[in-house]
This record gives structure tokens, C-alpha cells and sequence, in this order.
């Protein structure tokens, strides 16, 4: 006798259940999704931070360069100050020649004029590449630092251009105008004591020629102009350096 099985029918879901089914892969897929947003925003937030702390240390390196750059500065205007003073006195013929060409000589040996001030900005390139910059918070800090790097950082490739060929004309026009630099005069200079060197500039012809002339004054002006201007933009600097450390030292980016 053959036993027959009941046949179990297939359970048919209700649409409430594919619903539900629905609900919960969208919410598994959108949580995974929202989690990765997290992670993703947390390492962008981790390398603002870090770049904001390599970027404090390339300020306060900055800092460092940027005091020297304004004590140098200031001397060299001091000095060029004092030279076209003295070539004054001695065309008004209140000094002597060799009284002139000693002050002359002497001054222009002690000029240090020449070095510029470089950025140190690895730290905020690196910020610009890696979209760090758009996710700092502070309004303060994304101004400093544009004004430093960008504004400031403009005018200072312009400033050291310059000042390397105004440099070079008011050296080749007149205090140095004999010399050039060749190796050779930095050797043979390099053994003279500073007072030997000022009576050596003093036997040089052109050297001679070159500073009594009353042009020399007109030199000194052009050149003491585009110190006087670096001058300020180093101060500018030391201004905006000295706000942005301080903002980032707060560390409220």
C-alpha cells in the first residue's frame, strides 16, 4: 500500500515582510556608508592637524630667519645712511678726502646687505595638496595663513629679485666696482685683516674714483630705498608670523 505524503505548500511572504527586508539593507548599506564618511573625516581632520603642527614649526623657524633679516636690514640703512651723509660732508668739503674714504671704506666693508629671507612652507604645500586647508574651521587662521603665504609670499620672490640686482649694480657702481667676485679676490681678501682691507679699497683707482664722485650719493639712495622697503616686508612678516604661531599654539583650527 503506497503512503502519500503530505505536500507542504510553500510559504508565500507578505509584502510586509519584503518591505522590512528593504528597510533593513538600505539601513545596513547606509550605515556602512555613513561609517566610512566618519573614518574618511577623521583622517582628513587628523592630517589638518598635522599639517598645522608642521606648519607652526616652519613659522617659528620663519621667526628665527625673519629677526636676523630685520636687525641686518636695519643696520645696512643705518650704514648706507652714514655713507651718504659722509660723501655730503666731503663734496660740502667739511671732511678730507682721506677722512672720507677711511669712513667709506670702513662702512662699506661691514655692509651685509644681500641676504634675503626664504620661506619655509613644505608644511603648507602640504596642506594646499591634501584639501587640509578647506576643513579648518577658523575664519582667523585660513585669513593669516593666506596673508602670509600668499600676499606676503608674492612680494617677497619679488623683493629678493630685486634686491639681488640692486645689489649687484650698487656693488659693480661703486664700493666693489674694481673687485667683481671672483675666486680669487675672495681669497686674496679672505687673509687681509679688516683694517688692511680698508687701506687696500683706499689705493684702488676706480674704488676711488667711483666714491668721490657725487653721483655715489645718488647710488646709495636708490639702493638704501630698496632695503628700506625689504625692511618693511620682513616687519609685515614678524607681524603676521608672530599672529598665526599664536593661533596655532591655541590650536582652535
Amino acid at each position: 500500500m503506497e503512503v502519500h505524503h503530505p505536500h507542504h505548500p510553500t510559504h508565500k511572504k507578505k509584502w510586509s515582510e519584503y518591505l522590512l527586508e528593504f528597510f533593513m539593507l538600505f539601513f545596513a548599506v547606509t550605515l556602512g556608508f555613513f561609517a566610512e564618511n566618519v573614518r574618511e573625516h577623521q583622517v582628513v581632520i587628523e592630517r589638518k592637524n598635522q599639517n598645522l603642527e608642521a606648519m607652526l614649526e616652519d613659522l617659528k623657524r620663519d621667526s628665527i630667519q625673519l629677526d636676523q633679516r630685520v636687525v641686518e636690514y636695519s643696520y645696512v640703512l643705518e650704514t648706507l645712511e652714514n655713507m651718504k651723509y659722509a660723501s655730503y660732508q666731503y663734496q660740502k668739503k667739511e671732511i678730507n678726502e682721506s677722512t672720507y674714504l677711511k669712513i667709506i671704506a670702513n662702512k662699506s666693508d661691514s655692509l651685509t646687505a644681500g641676504i634675503c629671507f626664504f620661506l619655509n612652507n613644505s608644511a603648507y604645500k602640504n596642506t594646499i595638496s591634501t584639501g587640509s586647508l578647506s576643513v579648518i574651521e577658523s575664519k582667523e587662521i585660513k585669513r593669516l595663513i593666506a596673508e602670509y603665504y600668499e600676499e606676503l609670499g608674492v612680494k617677497l620672490i619679488d623683493n629678493n629679485r630685486n634686491v639681488d640686482v640692486d645689489i649687484n649694480e650698487f656693488m659693480e657702481k661703486t664700493i666693489k666696482a674694481s673687485y667683481g667676485f671672483s675666486s680669487e679676490y675672495r681669497t686674496k681678501v679672505s687673509k687681509l685683516s679688516h683694517e688692511q682691507l680698508i687701506e687696500d679699497y683706499k689705493t684702488i683707482p676706480a674704488y676711488r674714483q667711483s666714491v668721490l664722485d657725487p653721483a655715489f650719493r645718488i647710488y646709495i639712495h636708490k639702493f638704501e630705498n630698496r632695503c628700506d622697503y625689504y625692511l618693511y616686508v620682513m616687519r609685515r612678516f614678524q607681524e603676521v608670523n608672530q599672529k598665526l604661531i599664536k593661533e596655532l599654539e591655541n590650536k582652535n583650527y
